[in-house]
């Protein structure tokens, strides 16, 4: 009998591997659409992508407003309980383990919600206009009958819409990091050549 708790665990991955498997049978019977190039300047890859980091860090504050008058009270109380049985010499551990778990929980639930509210502002923000894969497409081209089709269009609108999503989800540390690969990445096969 496979393990309930690994398949409990993992089953985003199953969905996620189903999913994908799906999408490229689909692809292959119906679409076999040809391939948007998208060019990367580098030197003005910041300049392209600031909209973005300055929209998630506009996010991860409003994120931040939204999310704090309504959870903060609560972990704070749980933060004070835990204080006051490190502070007890009569504390057990496991009083102390079960207050610590009660706070890990309740700040990984504050979490989730996070992400929800996040997730969907990002949307919003990504469906108005500030995208991640858009200002790197030729619009000439993926405009072009001749070269994409209307869906083909459309389906990467939809692809830009949640990447770009869950890219301003993230944060802007995130964003920063995935600009500092790139640009590392490219300065550093710049310099070896």
């Amino acid at each position: 009998m496979p393990d309930s708790t690994f398949a409990r665990k993992n089953w985003p991955l199953w969905v996620s591997v189903g999913v994908l498997v799906l999408a490229v049978v689909v692809f292959r019977v119906f679409m076999n659409w040809d391939a948007l190039v998208l060019t990367v300047p580098i030197p003005n890859l910041a300049g392209l992508l600031a909209p973005l980091v300055f929209a998630s860090a506009v996010v991860e504050r409003a994120v931040e407003i939204l999310v704090s008058p309504w959870r903060d009270a609560d972990a704070g109380k749980l933060e004070k309980a835990l204080a006051a049985l490190k502070a007890d010499p009569n504390s057990t551990p496991a009083a102390l383990k079960s207050a610590s778990d009660a706070l890990d929980e309740y700040r990984g639930q504050t979490q989730r919600y996070a992400f929800g509210v996040s997730l969907t502002i990002s949307a919003f923000v990504a469906l108005a206009g500030v995208r991640a894969l858009g200002p790197f497409a030729d619009a000439a081209k993926l405009n072009d009958p001749k070269i994409t089709s209307g869906a083909q269009h459309l389906f990467f609108l939809c692809v830009d819409v949640a990447l770009s999503a869950a890219l301003l989800a993230g944060g802007a540390d995130g964003i920063h990091s995935v600009v500092n690969a790139v640009t590392t990445f490219f300065d550093s096969t710049t310099k070896t050549k």
